[in-house]
């Protein structure tokens, strides 16, 4: 017991806690939040079994949330060697006289509460979240990198702004992978062993068809990457977007071994060319860049003159940088992760 203790039932969610927590996230996060609308997406997001994915902090005497910390897991394990979270909704009552720092606690009870072995996190506030996660928790923090393959034969752009427009060389000398699309999990486990991947965070199959194949809003195309003997070494999940008169693919999770995309190179300009996708984009911090490069993927940097769009609900036609935290050096970050990939508006 603390003084936290004390005064707050610091504990898990339960199924009858969210109407309350939806509210709280209306009330002290953003009014009209998705999250605080959308009891299906919640419940998808959030809800596995008997559990709720949030510690909370109760006042003891009115009985009301004063706190919420949400996270997502990796995966379904209960090995504290591989079980990873990410963090996501995180809020504290600022005018109710909280004791200082109870954001703080929660975030730390995270670690007894679910068990896991880490916590990461990505679209961290770069001016709230980052330096809390710097000083409290002594972790490390980092921008995610936005690679970009621009489809050059496109005259006018409507999603991209492009000032520049010259090809990335592929690099010829790798060998050809070949992409595979996988229509269920049963397909994915058929052909790729998620278990012999070592990465952090780790991902298993429950996350993998949870995920992707059964999301509620969004579709993803899942493929395999196999190498000339046939291997399945590796899986790539994508999601097309349609906006603004224009048609863009995103790269959102890769799992298994990273050498493999470099032998992408005609598969991304195949399927620019086949779908008349502007470009193909991809944010991920930790994938070795070298791979990136040889698949015909540039780096947008801060000077760069072009504007590869983030943000399309509503569509923002300008450039957006990611943030992400980590403790163990190699975590590996994707859009998708955490609730990076995920609508704002309620189904109609």
């Amino acid at each position: 017991m603390n003084k936290f203790d004390a005064r707050y039932d610091i504990r898990l969610a339960r199924y009858t806690d969210i109407e309350s927590i939806m509210k709280f996230i209306n009330d002290y996060w953003r009014e009209g939040h998705i999250m605080s609308k959308d009891r299906e997406l919640f419940e998808y997001e959030f809800v596995e079994g008997d559990n709720v994915n949030f510690v909370l902090a109760i006042d003891r005497n009115t009985e009301s949330i004063e706190g919420i910390f949400g996270f997502l897991n990796c995966s379904a394990t209960n090995d504290i060697t591989r079980k990873d979270i990410w963090g996501s909704l995180w809020k504290v009552v600022d005018d109710h006289d909280n004791i200082p720092l109870l954001g703080i606690e929660l975030a730390k009870r995270v670690y007894p509460l679910t068990g896991c072995r880490t916590h990461i996190g990505n679209g961290a506030n770069l001016n709230t979240t980052i330096p809390l996660r710097r000083i409290f928790f002594g972790e490390k923090v980092a921008k995610m990198k936005q690679y970009y393959f621009l489809n050059t034969e496109i005259e006018n752009y409507n999603i991209a702004e492009i000032q520049e427009k010259k090809e990335k060389a592929i690099d010829r000398n790798k060998q050809n992978v070949f992409l595979e699309k996988f229509a269920s999990i049963e397909d994915v486990k058929k052909n790729f062993n998620v278990e012999n991947v070592d990465a952090i965070p780790y991902k298993d199959f429950w996350y993998i068809n949870k995920r992707y194949f059964n999301h509620p809003y969004y579709t993803y195309d899942i493929y395999g990457l196999k190498d000339e003997s046939g291997n399945t070494g590796a899986l790539m999940m994508t999601r097309s977007i349609t906006c603004n008169g224009g048609r863009i693919l995103r790269i959102v999770d890769y799992i298994g071994e990273h050498k493999l995309f470099a032998g992408l190179g005609n598969q991304f300009r195949k399927l620019l060319q086949e779908n008349d996708y502007e470009y193909i984009d991809f944010y991920t911090l930790g994938f070795k860049e070298e791979y990136i490069f040889d698949a015909g993927f540039k780096l947008r940097t801060e000077d760069d003159t072009n504007i590869i769009p983030n943000y399309f609900e509503p569509f923002v036609r300008e450039n957006a940088d990611i943030w992400a935290h980590y403790k163990i050096d190699g975590t590996l970050f994707f859009k998708a992760d955490g609730d990076q990939d995920r609508p704002n508006e309620p189904k109609l």
